[in-house]
């Protein structure tokens, strides 16, 4: 099954129901999914798999469980498109989410591992929302490095986290990030982390 096959079976199956939209029901927490990459912008490229198709198939994946579990669910890419960093941050605002996540996924050397978590340190939603995200990481036995970012694609509006997944040039890590089953379990853990978030909001964004 070659990747765009794949990632059409998985946008069935998790249902495009949950495309881009600017309405919300009432007292629904909303998440704006954010597939990093996408149109020219290939970003990883290992042995095949090509980070802009394999991210897009894990935020389906990871937009299914938020919508399980009640939240209301936008994506800023639904296909292989570009889009400007600045844009997304923008489409998450215009939907007026309660969290943006960003996935991304790292090359680098085969030997390296974990993940990595970027936030703004100046709003203290998304450094919480970042560390819920790092701490439910290393429970899960992924280290985690949850480290602030300056960059305008960081909504000032909507408690961000930017998230490198993992390595793809790792061929273990590279395994997981293709795991159905992993994917969901991913999906289940940013879910907990943003019902962390709404339950105990640090006050100002």
């Amino acid at each position: 099954v070659n990747n765009h096959t794949r990632l059409a079976v998985i946008a069935v199956v998790v249902g495009l129901g949950f495309a881009p939209r600017q309405a919300r029901a009432q007292d629904r927490p909303v998440v704006v999914i954010d597939a990093g990459h996408g149109g020219s912008q290939d970003g990883v490229v290992h042995e095949g798999w090509v980070e802009k198709d394999l991210m897009l198939e894990i935020a389906f994946v990871v937009g299914a469980e938020f919508a399980r579990t009640g939240w209301d669910v936008v994506y800023t890419r639904t296909g292989d498109v570009d889009i400007e960093r600045p844009e997304r941050r923008q489409r998450a605002e215009a939907a007026a989410a309660d969290v943006l996540i960003m996935l991304h996924a790292m090359g680098g050397d085969p030997t390296e591992h974990g993940s990595e978590i970027y936030f703004d340190p100046a709003r203290p939603k998304s450094v919480a929302l970042a560390h819920n995200i790092g701490r439910l990481m290393e429970e899960a036995g992924s280290p985690a490095l949850v480290e602030p970012r300056d960059g305008d694609f960081l909504s000032s509006e909507v408690a961000t986290a930017m998230i490198e997944i993992a390595h793809m040039g790792n061929p273990a890590e590279a395994r997981l990030l293709r795991s159905f089953v992993f994917q969901h379990e991913l999906g289940a853990l940013l879910v907990v982390a943003g019902e962390e978030l709404m339950a105990n909001e640090p006050g100002s964004m």
